[in-house]
């Protein structure tokens, strides 16, 4: 029996499950080349039906948040609720409404009455959308953050043990986080925060007032953060812990003001004439902290020191790194890209679950996130035939069984300082990069991270680039690693001085932290040779590694999308398949 996982919103995905295992799973973005696409996977959903000859599915487990559902069915919902401003508001209208609250009122009336009137038989209209789609099919809609809590579930080596499971977003279904038990595969929900008080949105109105984009920029607020003057940083870090906090009776978080509204109080109350790095490291600072706290809180109150966590706010990776050495904390495990595009997953779990009457002895745990498209080097050949490049290139062939294959080939040419870009097997699931759409260089060479920006990145300075490591190698270069397996670059790790000098181009620039892809030959061997070969050419156990795409763009798909971000951009190596394009 197959059930089909969506979510529907920002992230749009779908996943594929049958019998316990995960055969495939893709974000919408892929294939409509809009990044962070929103709205219904239409796409995907297309495509998992081809692929996998299902005319009809008899089991849909969705998620789906308020007013997001709306944008599921056609564009022209998407842009009403965009010209009418309910997703951004004019932030610096609404400060002036925080010092005049009766003006603020009157914006809050607005608000409300654009959500009903834009929302008048919204239901109705999703409803019989889903109706067309899945005429035959059981349609379980599961709440937001028991969704994120669900997803933990495909990723956990022992689901006979008890862990705790935290939940925390921007906002999902009017709450930001919970805390749940997971006992014998099964999730009770203990507590929950208000979307009211959300560490999430407050992060987000921070990237709002150093005018980036929210839900697409926190990582650069992130990385920015280490460079800020500490005793400047301390001063925001103390304006904004008095706006929110974690409540240890509750445990859930408590704020003084709407974070909800959270931009237009910190315009009003002038966080905006302190420095931009400051800011970030105010900020990251807090959110640092809230989840230490309630990880530590929720620890001792049901004695279990297992921690599972999921939820756009755990794609902080610092963050994570500080709760996974707490001494309280036994083990630490994250949902992999556990943003909202990981809600499908959960969303399956959930119903997976009911149907079984609780049993999930059959769930298969992923042990790779290599879920996406693959294609032959038959239909390689053919994309390269026919498209038409600017620029005289060459074509080469490597067999695979034969002595130079194509992963030595692009470990000579990274071991002379080139750079490529590689196309080859399943494409990852995710938000990040795992070698099979990844573009690839040599760590050792601090040129190389102004190379790769000149050519096609045009990444802020202060950004770092990721790590992938043999796994053997991760003791040589990482603090702290001994027993544990990070291969989804989902958390950083402090370097030893080994990695200064052989991987200092994949570090962060300023605290040295890496945050790495530790690669395994058994969930990608192709991928372990290529590393391997290079290591042998250089003594060095990894390779610089970020995604294969235009700025701007998503991570390509397909093998056109391949060609086309290697012709438009300055690069001159590509490893297609078993295939080898350059520029001569």
């Amino acid at each position: 029996m197959y059930i089909l996982g969506i979510h529907i919103g920002h992230d749009s995905t779908a996943v594929l499950f049958k019998d316990g295992v995960f055969l495939e799973a893709m974000s919408e973005e892929r294939l409509s080349r809009q990044k962070k696409h929103a709205g219904f996977p239409h796409l995907t959903v297309a495509y998992l039906k081809e692929k996998y000859q299902v005319n009809t599915f008899t089991e849909v487990a969705l998620v789906g948040v308020e007013l997001d559902d709306t944008i599921m069915i056609t564009k022209e919902d998407n842009e009403a609720i965009r010209k009418n401003g309910i997703s951004v508001s004019n932030h610096f209208l609404r400060a002036v409404g925080v010092k005049f609250p009766l003006l603020g009122s009157l914006f809050n009336l607005r608000d409300w009455v654009l959500v009903k009137v834009l929302s008048f038989g919204i239901k109705a209209k999703v409803d019989k959308f889903l109706r067309t789609q899945f005429p035959e099919a059981t349609i379980t809609r599961v709440e937001h953050h028991l969704a994120h809590a669900w997803s933990v579930i495909p990723f956990l080596p022992d689901l006979n043990k008890k862990y705790l499971v935290l939940t925390m977003d921007g906002a999902g279904d009017d709450l930001s986080g919970s805390v749940n038990i997971l006992d014998q595969g099964q999730i009770s929900r203990k507590h929950v925060t208000s979307i009211h008080s959300s560490v999430g949105l407050l992060y987000c109105a921070i990237v709002d007032i150093l005018g980036m984009s929210r839900n697409e920029h926190e990582f650069k607020v992130m990385g920015l953060a280490p460079y800020a003057k500490v005793s400047a940083g301390e001063k925001v870090y103390e304006k904004l812990k008095k706006l929110v906090w974690f409540d240890h009776q509750d445990l859930s978080f408590k704020s003084a003001i709407n974070l909800d509204r959270a931009t237009p109080y910190l315009l009003a109350h002038n966080f905006f004439w302190h420095r931009f790095d400051s800011l970030a490291y105010g900020i990251q600072k807090l959110t640092e902290e809230s989840i230490k706290e309630m990880t530590l809180v929720a620890i001792n109150k049901y004695q279990i020191s297992d921690v599972a966590v999921a939820g756009g706010v755990f794609m902080n990776v610092k963050a994570n790194q500080y709760v996974r050495e707490m001494s309280a904390v036994k083990s630490f495990s994250v949902t992999p890209s556990c943003g909202d595009e990981s809600l499908a997953f959960g969303a399956v779990m959930s119903r997976y679950n009911t149907l079984m009457n609780g049993d999930l002895s059959k769930v298969k745990q992923i042990d790779n996130l290599y879920l996406g498209s693959e294609y032959s080097d038959v239909e390689i050949k053919k994309e390269i035939d026919k498209y038409d490049f600017p620029n005289p290139v060459k074509v080469e062939y490597f067999a695979p069984d034969a002595a130079v294959t194509i992963e030595h080939k692009a470990a000579e040419i990274l071991a002379n300082n080139g750079v490529v870009g590689r196309f080859k097997g399943r494409a990852e699931w995710g938000a990040r990069a795992l070698g099979n759409r990844s573009i690839l260089a040599n760590p050792k060479s601090l040129d190389n991270v102004k190379l790769i920006n000149e050519m096609i990145k045009g990444r802020d300075f202060w950004m770092p680039f990721a790590t992938s490591m043999l796994y053997e190698r991760r003791n040589d270069y990482l603090v702290n690693a001994e027993n544990y397996l990070a291969p989804y670059m989902a958390i950083t790790f402090n370097t030893k001085p080994l990695a200064h000098t052989e991987l200092i181009a994949a570090l962060h620039p300023y605290d040295l932290t890496s945050r790495p892809q530790m690669v395994e030959k058994k969930t990608n061997p192709e991928y372990h040779n290529l590393i391997s070969h290079f290591e042998s050419l250089t003594g060095v156990g990894g390779i610089l590694n970020t995604s294969f795409n235009l700025h701007g763009e998503p991570n390509v798909e397909n093998p056109y999308d391949a060609l086309r971000t290697f012709s438009l951009s300055g690069l001159n190596y590509l490893a297609i398949g078993n295939y080898l394009v350059y520029k001569t």
